[in-house]
């Protein structure tokens, strides 16, 4: 069962996460950007493993939880932002 919530889970990221990145990110930066947000996405998940053994399990989805909350405190920044732009608009 938790494979199967995971699978929904994944199946509305992804088609989320691209109509967002089009709408938002410029054709012509697209790639640039995307790989510039990968470095610390990729810092963070080699840190997190490489102390995997001083973090154990909780420490590890305690560094998840808090990237959980700044991605979504970004997302909510992200949103005010947008509908401020339409107010004034």
């Amino acid at each position: 069962a938790a494979f199967f919530a995971f699978e929904a889970c994944v199946g509305c990221y992804f088609p989320s996460i691209g109509t967002l990145r089009s709408k938002y990110v410029p054709d012509s930066h697209r790639s640039v950007i995307m790989n510039l947000f990968g470095i610390p996405l990729n810092a963070l998940v080699v840190t997190v493993f490489l102390s995997i053994r001083k973090l154990g399990v909780s420490g590890a989805l305690g560094v998840s939880t808090i990237s959980l909350g700044l991605a979504s405190a970004s997302m909510i920044a992200l949103n005010r932002m947008i509908g401020k732009k339409k107010e004034e608009a």
